[in-house]
């Protein structure tokens, strides 16, 4: 369905900062297609979940004779004004070869498309993955920096129902599937930290998004754009992760101590020395160790995986609050 919703305004110098922002996003994508193509022995698959132009997925099915699990839905980052889940393929492969279907996602960004429409393209996408797939009836929601925002509201969304009324107005809105767990990789959690402490490019990323009124100490639930803003009774098991050296860290720090407050289970996990963006960085020192500890979080909160193996959920790290 598509959601009409008008363009965030802005002023010259932010146009022109969402320009070179874009330019150089559009320089990654194209290094990402001069390397070699990732090998892999299932076919992969493309496909449109609504009607906008970015509102496609790509589905990378598990690998041929791995344990039948739960898919991993992954929404990649960008500050929601930018990105591309192109850049993202060849790191979600280890989870196709642990048996996770993966459906990797595309959405329409801000300004032009500003909250709450990428939630409810997103909303759309899982919509999709139910009618498409009508086996699968529970994910795992995981991404990075502002994809750990989505995939966090999302779980979130999809364990109070009352507040996807809250975002489209529809008294029938319900929770496209069940969320078994939700992944935030160093993600904007906490609206106000992600602005305090410097992150490059928060003030414009912001303003694009949510317009000028998210920049206020409080907001009205309209524009409840991350966790630390929003109401709610209960979250999907969840493992929130951020590199020592992130300013990022701080938000991860905040919103793990929010959710060990309340009822929930919560992991979280501080790398030292990594920095933002080392999920796809293969030369990071603990690169392969945060692979290894988000594919054992999502098998433990793995309802097929142990519902095949007889195995109990546990929790991956300890490490919440300050």
């Amino acid at each position: 369905m598509a959601h009409s919703l008008s363009p965030t305004p802005l002023g010259l110098k932010r146009r022109i900062g969402l320009l070179v922002a874009r330019l150089i996003m559009a320089f990654f994508v194209l290094l990402n297609r001069l390397r070699p193509s990732p090998s892999w022995s299932e076919e992969l698959s493309h496909h449109r979940y609504g009607a906008d132009p970015a509102e496609t997925l790509e589905h990378i099915p598990r690998k041929a004779g791995s344990p039948e699990r739960a898919p991993v839905v992954f929404i990649h980052g960008g500050g929601w004004i930018i990105g591309n889940k192109k850049l993202y393929t060849r790191e979600l492969l280890v989870f196709a070869e642990a048996g996770h279907p993966v459906f990797n996602l595309e959405y329409p960004v801000a300004p032009e498309n500003p909250h709450p429409g990428i939630l409810l393209s997103l909303l759309d996408a899982l919509r999709w993955i139910r009618r498409e797939h009508p086996g699968f009836d529970a994910v795992h929601l995981m991404g990075d920096s502002a994809g750990g925002n989505l995939a966090m509201m999302l779980g979130i969304l999809c364990l109070n129902p009352h507040l996807i009324t809250d975002l489209d107005g529809d008294p029938k809105a319900d929770a496209p599937l069940r969320c078994l767990s939700a992944v935030s990789l160093y993600g904007i959690l906490d609206r106000l930290s992600f602005l305090r402490t410097g992150f490059p490019g928060a003030d414009l990323m912001l303003e694009c998004y949510a317009g000028l009124a998210a920049f206020e100490e409080q907001v009205e639930p309209d524009l409840a754009i991350t966790p630390m803003d929003l109401d709610f009774e209960s979250h999907p098991p969840s493992f929130l992760i951020a590199g020592e050296n992130d300013r990022l860290c701080e938000s991860t720090r905040l919103c793990a101590a929010r959710l060990a407050a309340g009822s929930g289970t919560v992991s979280s996990k501080i790398y030292p020395g990594e920095i933002h963006g080392f999920f796809s960085m293969p030369w990071r020192p603990h690169y392969a160790e945060l692979k290894a500890d988000v594919l054992k979080f999502v098998e433990a909160h793995d309802a097929l995986g142990m519902a095949a193996t007889g195995e109990r959920g546990v929790d991956v790290g300890a490490e919440v609050g300050p």
